[in-house]
């Protein structure tokens, strides 16, 4: 039960965390609501990529992601578009 409601409220505070990235993507970024949102989504998929939390310094992140086979069998565009993601949501939590 305990370790149920550890996830629960770990949801509950990602959830948060998505919801003020977004805010902040459409306010400094003039991203529309659909844009951000593809944007958490993709950073997302980052995190599942590295099987943990994405990390404050962007450069260890970029390194050790990049070297995932699962990163290596995306297309150069979907690649792109997650390391551009992951630079987003670094910018944010400065």
């Amino acid at each position: 039960m305990l370790l149920l409601t550890i996830a629960t409220l770990k949801l509950e505070q990602m959830n948060e965390e998505y919801v003020n990235f977004r805010e902040w993507l459409q306010e400094t970024k003039s991203l529309t609501k659909n844009s951000a949102e593809d944007v958490i989504s993709r950073i997302k998929r980052a995190k599942n990529i590295m099987e943990v939390d994405v990390p404050i310094d962007i450069e260890t992140l970029l390194f050790h992601f990049m070297g995932k086979p699962a990163f290596k069998a995306l297309t150069a565009t979907v690649k792109s578009q997650l390391k551009r993601a992951i630079k987003l949501y670094k910018e944010f939590k400065l």
